[in-house]
């Protein structure tokens, strides 16, 4: 059993919920099991019902009263489309450090590219994120908080699951620091709108892999 805290419980089991679906273990169409939800996370029914709520909003679940919450059925462009959405906003936020980011945060970018290299892919999760919240950090706060919501819409770990992810990201990544390194911002953004973009890709395929739209096709 999986016993997960009382702080923001109801974000927690979104993310938990959130992690079945995109991790190809609940299958579009497939009915959540509240009560297995409970015992499995050692929780009341009250926060799993405001987390059906959220992931209803999110387009993830379909909720019908009386019914039940099913997974909704996603197609490969709903996932796609997803990732541009936040490479959108990315990229913007990539212009602007073009053009902010001073000296010694272009030379931090660098130095955490070049670990980023050489790392294993625990370790790359680590660094990937420093990179991407260095660049994000000249951001002003309502967008970082918007950059913060699409990344939590992504399950921790996912990338790890994608074959191939680090290679990909090492290549974008470069692209981005050399835009950045530049201060060209319309490269800095067709280069992180490019990076999401491929990510977006990569997911679904790797979705497809876990037979995520077998039963639904």
């Amino acid at each position: 059993m999986s016993r997960i805290t009382r702080g923001g419980l109801a974000e927690e089991i979104v993310a938990h919920i959130r992690g079945q679906i995109l991790g190809g273990e609940l299958k579009p169409g497939s009915k959540i099991d509240q009560e297995q939800i409970a015992l499995d996370l050692d929780v009341s029914r009250s926060p799993i019902r405001e987390a059906l709520v959220v992931l209803g909003q999110e387009g993830l679940l379909d909720i019908t009263p009386r019914r039940g919450a099913f997974v909704a059925r996603i197609t490969r462009e709903d996932v796609i489309d997803h990732y541009e959405l936040f490479g959108l906003i990315a990229g913007r936020v990539a212009a602007m450090a073009a053009e902010l980011l001073d000296a010694e945060q272009r030379k931090e970018l660098r130095a955490i590219h070049v670990q980023f290299q050489e790392a294993t892919d625990e370790e790359g999760s680590k660094l990937n994120n420093e990179f991407h919240q260095l660049i994000n950090s000249c951001a002003p706060r309502r967008t970082r908080w918007l950059l913060r919501h699409l990344e939590r819409s992504i399950p921790a770990g996912f990338f790890e699951r994608t074959p191939g992810w680090k290679h990909e990201a090492v290549a974008d990544h470069q692209q981005i620091v050399d835009a950045i390194s530049a201060k060209d911002p319309d490269a800095a953004r067709r280069a992180m709108e490019t990076h999401l973009h491929e990510a977006g890709v990569a997911a679904a395929n790797a979705l497809e892999q876990l037979g995520f739209w077998k039963d639904s096709e």
